[in-house]
């Protein structure tokens, strides 16, 4: 095979029905070809075929990120942990004045983290 179309492709796409409580949208069928030759077939839904395969496309690249997330995640959270507690110790020390606004960082950075988790897992499941 060659080096250069060795890659994961779409092989056929069939129509199956349309949806019967989202008016306008399709059911596919679209039959993948992985990169080692194993073929799968996977339920697609769209308003066209495009639509359809580019929502699974965009679903299975969302699932590959919580993978990666959810294998690295006690990595995540200590390192959160840790840059929560080492931030005020260093900008304590660093400060000029006797500011205390060093300390109430973390809990802005844990907040922040919460609103970029819980967006990521909207943007998720709106499109799966």
């Amino acid at each position: 095979m060659d080096l250069k179309h060795n890659r994961r492709k779409a092989i056929d796409c069939q129509l199956i029905e349309e949806s019967k409580s989202n008016p306008g949208y399709f059911k596919y069928m679209i039959t993948i070809q992985s990169k080692d030759g194993t073929i799968t077939k996977h339920p697609a839904y769209g308003k066209d075929m495009q639509n359809a395969i580019r929502r699974l496309v965009m679903a299975e690249n969302a699932d590959m990120v919580v993978e990666v997330v959810e294998r690295k995640q006690q990595f995540l959270v200590m390192a959160l942990f840790a840059f929560c507690i080492v931030l005020p110790i260093v900008g304590g020390y660093n400060s000029t004045e006797n500011k205390t606004w060093w300390t109430i960082l973390p809990v802005f950075i844990i907040i922040i983290s919460f609103l970029v988790v819980g967006f990521f897992d909207k943007f998720r499941s709106s499109n799966s």
